[in-house]
């Protein structure tokens, strides 16, 4: 059954992860908690390492179909890096792991909500690919870094590659749908080798899980990609939405009644 689990924790988390541009971290940590009984604060540390390796191929092929904003990227990376920096510390030093889970299915609950609402607004806007030979200049300024800041702390929080964060926020800045999946995808393999870093650093790695999730997820991350450019963004969107809301109200119910 071990191998089993591994294969399921990388294939479908490493698929959804450059699909819809959100790292897979919504499953893939409760995943690694429920499947190998580890700790939240491990499973934040695997999950952040294994987007960090495993986003790449996907990368590539968003970069290539040109869904990749160079500029943006730059800023966005640079600091939200610098919010999962704080964010990891206060994790590894501070935070108990149930607090943790409450706020982890919390705030996948409440974007997938927010997501979910405004894709049901813009429905006969969100039904062309729209690649950047597109469009013009895109937000690379001072907002997109102070909301990047802001949503790489949460990311440190959390335990995220940060794609959960940051497609909304790249959506909000009038990024088109693909655009923001693949600057998104692109924008988690540093902060979540950075996250990943910080915790390794306070001893929460299990090197050999992370290596036999890890390398399949390389496969499920190419797919991911591939299929990505084949999905209308009205599609993607509301599959995210739904996916994030579902795995959120578990795992912050379960979190709850444990608590109480």
């Amino acid at each position: 059954m071990h191998w089993i689990y591994v294969l399921i924790t990388a294939i479908i988390p490493g698929f959804l992860a450059t699909w819809l541009g959100i790292g897979g971290c919504f499953l893939r940590i409760p995943m690694i908690m429920y499947f190998f009984k580890v700790s939240i604060k491990a499973a934040y540390c695997i999950n952040q390492a294994v987007i960090a390796l495993a986003t790449i191929p996907g990368v590539i092929v968003h970069y290539r179909n040109r869904y990749v904003y160079g500029k943006g990227l730059i800023v966005a990376a640079i600091t939200s890096c610098l919010g999962v920096i704080l964010g990891a510390y206060v994790v590894a030093k501070y935070l108990p792991r149930l607090v943790l889970r409450a706020i982890f299915g919390f705030a996948c609950t409440g974007i997938g909500i927010y997501v979910l609402r405004k894709t049901m607004k813009m429905k006969e806007r969100l039904k062309t690919i729209t690649s950047l030979k597109d469009v013009g200049e895109l937000e690379h300024g001072a907002k997109l870094a102070l909301l990047m800041f802001i949503a790489g702390f949460a990311t440190g929080i959390c335990g995220f590659g940060g794609g959960i964060y940051f497609v909304p926020i790249f959506m909000g800045l009038a990024y088109p749908t693909h655009v923001a999946i693949g600057t998104s995808s692109a924008q988690m393999i540093f902060t979540g080798g950075m996250g990943s870093a910080v915790l390794t650093y306070h001893g929460y790695m299990n090197l050999s899980l992370f290596l036999s999730i890890g390398i399949p997820t390389l496969i499920a991350s190419w797919l991911g990609a591939k299929a990505a450019r084949r999905s209308p963004p009205y599609l993607l969107r509301i599959v995210y939405a739904l996916s994030i809301i579902a795995v959120g109200l578990y795992v912050a119910i379960d979190a709850l009644m444990k608590i109480l």
